[in-house]
């Protein structure tokens, strides 16, 4: 086992062309890579720089090169060139103290606080459901659009007493989140150890036991292993990308009551239509659409021809 002393991040920052933005979100999907941000800068050439954070334990120097190999290559096909690649190694004291010094709280919706777990609850939010939250080293703060535009439907909706799935949980903010606001229990499933620890610690945070949200490593499969001699559950939230939604879908109907539907999310807003009609011949039909900024959530439901 690694100890905490020899452990460090790879900090890389790379100037990006807005071309291959929605291209760059699949590849890095699809390399395991999750940790990462796009910062936008208006009065620079290249408009954006990607920041991504490697743990050292997983990323070698060999691995760092094929990384920026599989980059420049992505850039090719745009008629582009991705060059400057700045790396750092920052040790994990100093990434976990940038969290909390950029981190405030942050208001979601009408009813929901996210709250830094280290912080109080300012006076001015003491009527807010709080979502005490410590991102660790997974995905998942409430700040980004994907992510605020699930907390705003699962607001908008409350969900009494509902039995909700998360796949792709990240810090378990969804979740977290479903259950303060009526939920009766979560079954949770992400591909990545730290965001199953991340879920584990946030839920303790909010003072959830393991009945209530119940995390595992995996994804569809092994939340069908949850729900074994359990019935299906009411409402499942995939906030991921598009490509990786798709290779799950199948795996829905088998998971999703007959009377139960779906918050897709992590898609861009001019993929609603493809992603929609994806999923109507898979027994499922549009319920609503919600956008911000150039990001969508769409709400689907079980086709009633479907239906038992």
């Amino acid at each position: 086992m690694i100890s905490k002393s020899d452990f460090f991040w790879w900090k890389l920052e790379l100037d990006i062309f807005n071309e291959i933005q929605e291209s760059l979100y699949w590849k890095l999907e699809s390399l395991g890579i999750k940790s990462f941000s796009i910062e936008v800068f208006t009065n620079k050439p290249f408009n954006q720089t990607l920041v991504i954070w490697l743990p050292s334990y997983e990323w070698s120097p060999k691995d760092i090169a094929r990384l920026e190999s599989s980059l420049k290559s992505l850039s090719v096909v745009f008629n582009k060139q991705l060059e400057n690649f700045h790396w750092k190694k920052i040790i994990d004291e100093d990434w976990s103290t940038s969290w909390k010094r950029l981190w405030k709280p942050d208001p979601v919706g009408t009813r929901l606080l996210v709250l830094p777990s280290w912080m109080d609850l300012p006076e001015i939010y003491s009527q807010k459901i709080v979502v005490k939250l410590d991102p660790g080293s997974a995905f998942g703060t409430g700040s980004h659009p994907t992510t605020r535009l699930c907390l705003e439907a699962l607001e908008r909706k409350p969900p009494v007493g509902f039995r909700i799935a998360d796949v792709g949980c990240g810090t378990g903010i969804l979740g977290i989140a479903a259950l303060l606001l009526g939920a009766k229990e979560v079954k949770a499933v992400d591909v990545d150890s730290l965001a199953v620890r991340a879920t584990i610690e946030n839920a303790l945070l909010n003072n959830l036991t393991e009945t209530e949200l119940t995390v595992s490593i995996g994804s569809i499969d092994a939340l069908e292993k949850q729900l074994i001699n359990q019935s299906k559950v009411d409402l499942l939230i995939c906030n991921i990308l598009v490509p990786t939604i798709k290779n799950l879908a199948a795996g829905f109907s088998d998971v999703v009551s007959s009377q139960g539907n779906l918050f897709l999310s992590g898609l861009l807003f001019d993929q609603v239509e493809d992603v929609t009609n994806f999923f109507v011949p898979l027994g499922w039909e549009f319920v609503a659409l919600y956008k911000l900024e150039e990001w969508a959530l769409i709400e689907l439901c079980r086709n009633p021809q479907e239906r038992p």
